[in-house]
């Protein structure tokens, strides 16, 4: 019986062992498959680095969304509030710090779309307290796509502009996303300006919108000195008159467009200026008959 016993057992052994060398061997297979993939794929990766983007693929990628995925990618809310805050500290160049070489659109998208808001609903209750007792007033929204339009045009084709400038000048470390990004937040002190010239008083409206001119020219051209005093040098007065004129176009947008002409009078079809004209016109004669 003891004979038996150990001739299985002897038996047993080799088999054991074989299954042992087999499982070694797969393994050692599947680990030189696994690791000559991996080699692949940095290959791949590397030969796609290294070679040169075709002209279709250069002109077509800012028509796809994996293109725009790193500006929305990696945001925190803590980021975006030290960007809108820097906005109101013009004489702080600290936004590139701030931002640390990663330009964002989400931010941007967000300042122009509340500022939107803020024009429709400053400009509508400018109109409503301007608006005669004896007049109903009627809440214009008409003019919402216009202003879109508007101010998204100028949220690209102005800092295209300067960068364009500043490019033909000598600027080196610059990237037109970078430039839109900064420019977007600069906008940002327009925001409260519009909380307050919905107080109809011309006057306020225009110190209101004179601030916001020179903060964010200031913003931009505090934050760019150092890109204007290492490369441009000389001729950085062009840019700095450039910033300092697209401002001041933006100003007069917003003072002689979105709070001025905007409010129609539903009776006759004329502009609010000339409602309020026909107001001080029938008051006039009012009082002259009164008097006679």
């Amino acid at each position: 019986m003891s004979s038996n016993g150990s001739a299985l057992k002897g038996s047993a052994t080799p088999d054991l062992a074989k299954q042992v060398l087999v499982q070694k061997l797969a393994q050692q297979i599947v680990n030189q498959i696994v690791s000559d993939d991996v080699i692949d794929d940095k290959i791949e990766e590397e030969e796609n680095q290294n070679k040169e983007p075709t002209c279709c693929q250069m002109f077509c990628a800012p028509f796809t969304l994996k293109y725009y995925q790193p500006f929305f990618n990696d945001l925190t809310t803590k980021v975006i509030a030290q960007k809108l805050w820097a906005s109101f500290f013009p004489f702080k160049a600290t936004f590139f710090e701030i931002q640390d070489g990663k330009a964002d659109l989400y931010g941007p998208i967000w300042v122009y779309a509340t500022l939107v808001f803020a024009v429709a609903a400053a400009g509508n209750i400018s109109g409503y307290l301007a608006t005669p007792s004896n007049i109903a007033f009627h809440y214009n929204f008409d003019f919402i796509p216009t202003a879109s339009s508007l101010l998204f045009g100028i949220a690209f084709l102005v800092p295209f502009a300067i960068y364009m400038v500043m490019k033909m000048l000598g600027g080196r470390h610059l990237h037109l996303t970078s430039v839109i990004c900064i420019y977007a937040y600069a906008q940002t002190c327009i925001i409260p300006v519009c909380v307050v010239c919905s107080i109809p008083n011309p006057q306020l409206q225009w110190g209101a919108l004179i601030y916001a001119m020179i903060n964010s020219s200031l913003f931009l051209i505090v934050n760019y000195w150092g890109e204007l005093e290492k490369n441009i040098q000389a001729k950085k007065h062009i840019v700095i008159w450039l910033i300092a004129g697209c401002q001041v176009v933006l100003l007069l947008l917003f003072k002689m467009y979105f709070f001025l002409y905007v409010y129609t009078n539903p009776y006759t079809g004329s502009r609010f200026d000339q409602l309020t004209k026909i107001v001080h016109t029938d008051h006039f004669f009012l009082h002259h008959h009164q008097q006679h």
